[in-house]
């Protein structure tokens, strides 16, 4: 198994922003779900409750199909971005480290 080597030739290179596009679809698609399951919450949850609090906090949002749709995209959108981002950064980290096998430092486009 050489696959530093087919990398540094070049045989193994992938799509440039593939993977950008498929983490922004699947994360589209968990906001946009977010969003349904809250307004369903929302919608069923408005008999029972009239206020809600935020994780155990004394912050509390009122149970609409509204409000707990926009609460879930709001958290969702929040979680995803930080995680996205921390995915970017590493993956930054790690270009500027990878060195060939001569120790000399190969050079990456960075225009993706």
């Amino acid at each position: 198994m050489q696959p530093d080597t087919e990398i540094e030739n070049g045989a193994a290179a992938g799509q440039a922003g593939l993977g950008r596009q498929i983490l922004l679809a699947v994360g589209g698609t968990v906001v946009i779900l977010s969003a349904g399951i809250g307004w369903f919450v929302g919608s069923n949850g408005s008999v029972e409750l009239t206020e809600a609090a935020v994780l155990g906090t004394n912050l509390t949002i009122p149970v609409t199909p509204l409000a707990v749709a926009l609460y879930g995209v709001a958290v969702s959108t929040l979680l995803l971005g930080s995680l996205f981002g921390l995915v970017e950064f590493a993956s930054r980290l790690e270009d500027d480290e990878v060195e060939s096998s001569d120790g000399e430092r190969i050079e990456h486009d960075r225009s993706r």
